[in-house]
């Protein structure tokens, strides 16, 4: 699944406490690559469907306690 390769964008006129900016696009398309590995991988070396699984039973345990 890899796509084209794009150049990160040059940083050395962004000052590092702007959080104000807009990400470029090759921020954005870094950042939505990692998520596709990490998701790949077992984001944190948990499988997708555990992740899942988990997030449901806290749902139903929130869900009864209300």
């Amino acid at each position: 699944m890899d796509g084209p390769k794009l150049k990160p964008a040059p940083l050395e006129n962004v000052e590092a406490d702007d959080d104000d900016r807009e990400p470029t696009k090759e921020e954005i398309m870094d950042d939505i690559r990692q998520g596709l590995r990490d998701v790949l991988a077992g984001y944190e070396g948990q499988d997708a469907m555990e992740f899942l699984d988990e997030l449901e039973r806290e749902a139903m345990v929130d869900a009864d306690e209300s």
